[in-house]
């Protein structure tokens, strides 16, 4: 199968999670211990129960933004082994069809497990957290600074 299309798959499928509040579902897009790589500091995350605080937190941030669309885009897929890709993708958050922010870029690595292809290692340069769980704070900073700006 083509390497773009598994990525956007797994993509699709944890956004969906998200903005349905479905942790389970979330979850199991998972293979733990996963990594998490941000402007500062590389984290592990282990258990099912440690990705709970910052998806609660990722969904509260997009609620209180009034995001209606979660949208995550795959720009580049490859198989670097075949049981991995890395891949890349572009953020998309709106509120009824309008920009809450300019799309931003950011890498994932799946892994397959059995039929499955699992969320592996993530790479967020556009945050700037050291450590684990990644606040509300932690994950939307940088959506501030990339708002576009309302002429008035």
């Amino acid at each position: 199968m083509n390497p773009l299309d598994i990525y956007q798959g797994a993509l699709n499928a944890g956004s969906s999670a998200v903005i349905a509040g479905d942790f389970a579902r979330h979850a199991a897009t998972f293979d733990l211990p996963y990594l998490v790589h941000t402007a500062t500091a590389h984290l592990l995350v282990s258990s099912v129960a440690e990705l709970r605080p910052t998806f609660d937190a990722l969904r509260a941030g997009l609620l209180s933004r009034g995001v209606t669309h979660y949208e995550r885009i795959a720009r580049t897929a490859d198989y670097v082994d075949r049981n991995r890709i890395e891949g890349s993708h572009h953020t998309h958050i709106l509120a009824d069809g309008e920009r809450v922010a300019y799309p931003y870029l950011s890498r994932h690595v799946l892994v397959r497990r059995g039929e499955l292809w699992l969320f592996s290692e993530a790479h967020y340069e556009q945050v700037e957290a050291g450590r684990w769980p990644l606040s509300t704070n932690d994950i939307f900073d940088h959506v501030k600074s990339l708002a576009p700006k309302v002429s008035g």
